[in-house]
């Protein structure tokens, strides 16, 4: 067998790891290592599937026990065909998957896929044998998908690489809409959604437990594809955060679209109950975080990727909100306009001379407005639609369309004609048609004209659209920093005082008057230099959140009176056990804004910034933007301005406004900060605030370093 996965001058380390991946899924020739006869195992299913789907490559069944299979001649061994093989299906044991691929790698196979199961699903032992599969093929530089993986399809090369049954006896029809999935059976379902919504697909994986090829890397090829318009993923976890993060960035640049249905929403960071910032970058959230940042959309369900993958693969892109709505049924227009607004579009009336043309062909009693109901004279006027979108269509300034047909069989060819000629190509637009004949359906979508179930799909799939292009509309995000994979892990908090001492000294980021003492007595001399009232802070390793732990006193009005709370705070400490430090006495900082800000690393995706409404509340109310480093001061300054406590900061009424630019500055610099330090495991500032005078200030803090950095009490 030729070694066809190395360059001219013998060597592959100039392929990437897409490129290897584009071999297997572009495939000419498959041998298929267990193939059977016996359509109820999966080297059978596979072979038929290869078969059915008139596979123009070369199949290659390998059995030591057959002569033939399915009509096609058989092999003993890999290394008895005398041919390059693009892609190695193993169905075989788990046992005798080691073997297989060692003899795959010396006959130069171009990649592997494994169906077997066994690997790190079933425990500690199966994952030494997904360890030493993954080895023999890592060593080789040949890509493996799996193990306990369902295959590989691709639609426009007639390839059906999979063992699924959801595919017996249907064939994948060509397309541009690419597919990967952490879960088989996601997968299947995906498929079969897809094909009934009358999507064609460009790619199909099934990435098994990855112990090689894992979702990024799929990603990272998709993005490449040049077949692959739109890109869907099932994630239940993402192994490899930077080369996830890197392909998410060439799909932005590229502007791309990739849509994501992630399981799981429950899980919290470890340091949770230490820090508000651990609370609120949930695993989840950065998930989202990412999703965001990167303009991926996340779908709800496979239902709601199908819908938005229709719009997205047939109607122009573009950035919108005005929207005009027609509609044969009065009340299915007001429904649907409803709908619009509540996915934050704009239903604007028509201008004065585009409601004197509907008049002229609206009946009397039907008021020419947005939405437009054309009413039950349509089965009487058959030209009446046609007649309305050449109005619409003639550059009244709105971003989209959304239409409603209902039943009307008897002028359903009228309609579907209308619909055809008449709908402009240069606006996107989405159909909601019920109860409508097959025949009128599938002749608009021939048309390129998305065609949903229910009012809401379709709102919301042009929505969905409009805002993935204005998503495009901003800076491309930087590149991502390297990622450690097991994140920063802290140590103990530094108090709060030694934590402002370290931030305050390397930013801008003030702090309020003040002075830490261990001795109340101390305050009697370095008091007078302070301007009352006064805030008295216990400082103890063991007491991060002082509210509600006897910790603080507000408030208080002289020199006295501070000493007095100190000392009192001290002695109570001390009853209870509770280690003590000193106390840290400040003046008490007037301000109109309250803000938190938290510094994290999270294990998969890096460094992150947690910013939202501060307090003693943060995790009750969460008023929180969350994305990842690096960030520049105005996409922070977006992030501030993207809360939802966005406009009291403007001056909501009278009241002061923030000088949110000045925020986002202090913000950035402990951004660098982090970045630039990478044995600060965590930052949280919370309140920050903006007092009244234009400052950025500190009003409590906290900091940790990494395990293996300095000591959480020395910054």
């Amino acid at each position: 067998m030729k070694d066809k996965g190395k360059s001219s001058d013998g060597n592959c380390a100039d392929l990437t790891r897409a490129d290897r991946l584009g071999r297997m899924l572009n495939a000419r020739s498959v041998a298929v290592v267990g193939a059977s006869d016996d359509l109820r195992k999966a080297g059978g299913r596979v072979v038929n599937s290869l078969l059915h789907n008139n596979f123009p490559g070369k199949i290659y069944p390998v059995n030591p026990g057959r002569e033939t299979i399915q009509g096609l001649d058989c092999y003993p061994s890999l290394e008895a065909i005398d041919d390059e093989i693009d892609l190695a299906i193993l169905s075989v044991a788990a046992d005798d998957v080691p073997s297989q691929l060692r003899l795959g790698c010396d006959c130069g196979v171009g990649g592997f896929l494994v169906f077997a199961s066994g690997f790190s699903e079933t425990g500690s032992e199966g994952a030494a044998k997904q360890a030493e599969i993954a080895r023999i093929v890592q060593e080789a530089g040949i890509p493996m998908i799996g193990p306990n993986c369902l295959g590989v399809m691709n639609g426009n090369c007639g390839m059906l690489a999979s063992s699924t049954v959801v595919m017996d006896g249907r064939k994948l029809p060509a397309g541009n809409y690419g597919f990967v999935s952490q879960s088989g059976a996601l997968g299947t379902y995906w498929l079969d959604m897809s094909m009934k919504a009358g999507l064609g697909v460009s790619s199909w994986i099934s990435t098994g437990n990855e112990a090689d090829v894992d979702l990024a890397t799929c990603l990272d090829y998709l993005v490449e594809d040049e077949e692959t318009e739109v890109i869907g993923l099932y994630i239940e976890g993402v192994r490899d955060g930077a080369a996830f993060r890197a392909a998410a960035r060439k799909a932005f640049e590229r502007r791309k679209p990739v849509l994501v249905l992630k399981s799981g929403r429950s899980r919290q960071g470890a340091t949770a109950a230490a820090s508000h910032t651990g609370a609120l970058a949930g695993e989840d959230e950065t998930y989202d975080a990412v999703f965001r940042q990167y303009n991926i959309w996340r779908a709800d369900s496979l239902t709601d990727m199908a819908n938005q993958a229709q719009i997205l693969l047939t109607q122009p892109r573009s950035p919108g909100q005005r929207v005009a709505v027609i509609s044969v049924s009065g009340g299915a227009g007001v429904l649907m306009t409803d709908a619009a607004v509540s996915e934050g579009l704009d239903v604007p009336d028509f201008a004065p001379e585009t409601k004197a043309r509907l008049a002229e062909i609206l009946p009397g009693f039907a008021t020419p407005q947005n939405p437009i109901d054309l009413t039950a004279q349509i089965v009487m006027h058959k030209t009446m639609l046609r007649e309305v979108l050449q109005i619409i269509s003639d550059g009244t300034g709105y971003d989209g369309l959304l239409l409603f047909m209902g039943g009307l069989s008897q002028i359903a060819e009228e309609l579907a004609d209308a619909l055809v000629s008449e709908l402009p190509r240069n606006m996107p637009c989405a159909l909601t048609w019920q109860a409508a004949p097959d025949e009128a359906v599938q002749k608009v979508r021939e048309r390129g004209i998305p065609v949903y179930g229910e009012i809401h799909d379709a709102v919301r799939a042009l929505a969905g659209q409009f805002r993935l292009g204005a998503g495009w509309d901003g800076p491309v995000p930087a590149e991502a920093p390297p990622i450690r994979q097991s994140g920063r892990l802290a140590d103990t908090f530094a108090v709060e005082h030694r934590s402002k001492d370290f931030l305050c000294g390397a930013t801008s980021l003030e702090r309020p008057g003040g002075v830490f003492v261990t001795d109340p007595d101390a305050l009697t001399k370095a008091g007078p230099a302070l301007s009352a009232p006064f805030v008295v802070k216990l400082q103890s390793p063991e007491m991060l959140h002082k509210s509600g732990s006897g910790g603080i006193t507000l408030g208080l009005q002289s020199v006295e009176a501070a000493a007095e709370a100190a000392r009192s705070m001290i002695e109570s400490a001390s009853a209870r056990g509770i280690p003590v430090d000193g106390v840290l006495v400040e003046e008490m900082v007037p301000f109109d804004h309250e803000f938190i800000v938290g510094l994290r690393c999270d294990p998969v995706f890096g460094p992150m910034l947690v910013l939202g409404r501060g307090g003693v509340t943060v995790e009750l109310e969460p008023d929180v933007a969350r994305a990842f480093l690096p960030l520049d001061a105005a996409q922070i300054e977006d992030l501030i301005r993207s809360l939802r406590a966005a406009p009291l900061l403007a001056g909501f009424r009278g009241a002061p406004p923030c000088d949110v630019a000045a925020l986002a500055r202090t913000v950035k610099e402990l951004c660098d900060l982090y970045q630039r330090d990478e044995t600060l495991a965590e930052i949280e500032i919370n309140p920050l605030v903006v007092d009244r005078a234009g400052r950025v200030v500190a009003l409590d803090a906290l900091m940790a370093r990494t395990r293996d950095g300095s000591a959480g009490d020395a910054p």
